[in-house]
Formats: structure tokens, sequence, C-alpha cells
């Protein structure tokens, strides 16, 4: 954890927010004034950057956890965020509130329904993840879709910039252990997850969420239709989910 934003409400309900893949902690609605307004404190967690030598998400996690000074706090995950945010939940849930994940990747058993090329690149970081990172440097290149709004792809493209700025090798590494046993356990995710999947994300598509909900003991799913995975517009909708006090 190299680079943590602090933003929103200093004294307000923390959430940590986990970007996805081929994305950084910029990768989020623009307007933080929305999460001061809220009475929320987001922690936007950097995972870009130069590769670091974890090679596993229960090793990403409990290093994680040991820098995190916030003792109580809710989740939110985004894409490839989403496994990291179950994993911080299960090693550590009694100090996880809430979990909210926005078209999260699945669990190794279910990889069979992303792209065939996501899959390709999960099974070849395995063992040429330099080779692959270069691929990836290439794709972070394009530029991003859109997500409806003009700010938020201002700010998108900034935070795809920032997820390549020391190249692709944190990505490759990710990709091969998110593809990996995970060493955790999700029957011990013991907060409410809230699922949020657009309807028509063929990256992470609402199977997922539909798996994920038999696999964890209180989840409950929202499929957004007409939409992918760029769920940005709903950006005040997510932080008022994951910041609501558990009853």
């Amino acid at each position: 954890m190299s680079t943590l934003d602090d933003v929103g409400d200093p004294a307000g309900t923390p959430v940590v927010y986990l970007h996805g893949g081929g994305d950084s902690r910029l990768s989020r609605h623009p307007d933080d004034s929305i999460a001061a307004e809220l009475g929320v404190r987001l922690l936007a967690a950097e995972r870009s950057g130069p590769a670091g030598h974890h090679r596993s998400l229960r090793r990403w996690t409990e290093r994680f956890l040991d820098r995190l000074e916030v003792e109580r706090f809710g989740l939110l995950g985004w894409s490839a965020g989403g496994p990291h945010a179950l994993a911080i939940s299960a090693l550590a849930p009694e100090r996880v509130t809430r979990v909210v994940l926005v078209g999260a990747m699945p669990t190794p058993d279910g990889v069979s329904v992303l792209p065939e090329d996501v899959r390709r690149a999960m099974r070849f970081a395995r063992v040429a993840p330099r080779l692959v990172a270069r691929r990836l440097e290439r794709w972070g290149r394009m530029p991003p879709p859109p997500t409806g709004d003009d700010a938020t792809d201002v700010a998108y493209a900034r935070g795809r910039s920032e997820s390549f700025r020391h190249g692709g090798l944190w990505l490759a590494r990710e990709l091969a252990y998110l593809g990996r046993p995970w060493q955790i356990e999700l029957a011990d995710v013991v907060a409410p997850v809230r699922l949020w999947y657009g309807d028509r994300d063929y990256v992470c598509p609402p199977s997922i969420g539909e798996e994920y909900v038999r696999l964890l003991p209180h989840a409950e799913l929202n499929v957004v239709p007409g939409t992918h995975q760029l769920l940005f517009s709903h950006w005040r909708e997510l932080l008022l989910d994951v910041s609501r006090p558990v009853t």
C-alpha cells in the first residue's frame, strides 16, 4: 500500500475503496465532495505502481491490514478490487462493517465466465508475468470506455494513466494470484455484502454475483439495468450503501 488518498469527511464513516484491475485509486467519481456530504471518510487505496513481491491474495491482504491504521471501516471493491475486499473481510471480520462490490471478479473456480483474453492473461501471467505485462501496457494505452459522464470520463482516463505509470507488471502479478486459490474462506465473511452488477457487463457478468450470493453468508445482489461495470453514475448510492449503519 504505497498510497492511500484520504478524502471526504475526516470525522465521517471510514470506507476503504479498492480499485479495479488496470485502474488506480484515481479511478473513481471525480467529485470527492460527495463523500463529505454523506459523512464518509473515503480511503482510496493504491495497488498499482512498482510491482511488489507478494505472490498471493492472502499475503497482499495481510500486509494491507498491518498498515491500515483505521480499526473499523466499510469496503467498496470494484472489479479486481472485489476479491481484495472479500479477503480483507474474511481475515479481519471484526474490523469490517459492510462490503459493497461492483462488477467483482469471480473466485478461481468461476473464471470460466470471464472473456477468453482475460482468462489467457491470467494463465500466462503465472509463468511469464513480464511478457503479459507488456501486453497489458499496450492495452492500457488505449482510451478507456466512456462512463456516460464527461467529468467522470476525464477522471477515469487519469486513473488508467496512473495505473500504468510504472508499467504493467503489478497487474500481471495480480491477475496471476487472483486465478490461484485465494487461501481464504468466504464463509468467514460475516459482514453484510451488497453486490452491484450491470446487466450488460460482458467482462464480469451478473452470474458472478449470483454465485457469490450462494457462497457468502450474508449477500444480496442488485443488477442495474441498461449498463455495464462502470457504475460511477451511482457513486452516491454506492457510498450510502456501504456506509449505512448495520442493524
